[in-house]
């Protein structure tokens, strides 16, 4: 999976990431790990569905938030540096995916949903954090516009079932 990401990249992109990593080079297997992770759990839990912008993939994002921030803190433990991490490199991934504007909203909007449940859900175990976000992906609101999105700062956020 990382392979096809790294692929993927122009030069610009790929210097943008060298520079994260290189700034925090202990996070870098974490957050494989991490993405890895929640790969897994959002196919177990949604099947494919979480490729598409609908809550399965409100909650993919959510979660790959959290968990990284998990999987870094096990290997530096500083939470608002992790936090800063997940954050960084989640919105870094957000500017180099080819999304259309709504889209990239929708995930950049769910990414930082994600980091404010952590808050919530830091001292659960993995399937007491999966139910929560299952929970609160049934709840996400439907959206249709990039400026929709500012009307829910405490929820995930989806386009389509």
């Amino acid at each position: 999976m990382l392979w096809r990401i790294l692929k993927n990249l122009d030069y610009k992109q790929l210097f943008g990431l060298l520079g994260l990593f290189i700034r925090n080079p202990m996070y870098i297997v974490p957050t494989i790990f991490a993405t890895k992770d929640c790969m897994a759990i959002a196919e177990k839990e949604y099947g494919s569905k979480h490729h598409l912008n609908n809550p399965a993939n409100a909650f993919r994002h959510a979660l790959w938030v959290i968990l990284i921030i998990q999987k870094c803190l096990k290997w530096k433990n500083n939470e608002e540096k992790a936090k800063a991490w997940a954050k960084n490199f989640t919105t870094w991934h957000e500017d180099f995916s080819p999304n259309e504007p709504l889209e990239h909203a929708m995930d950049l909007h769910n990414n930082h949903v994600g980091l404010s449940f952590y808050e919530e859900i830091k001292d659960k175990n993995e399937e007491e954090i999966v139910s929560f976000l299952k929970q609160k992906a049934s709840e996400a609101v439907q959206i249709e516009t990039v400026e929709e999105v500012q009307n829910f700062k405490n929820d995930l956020v989806y386009l389509n079932e």
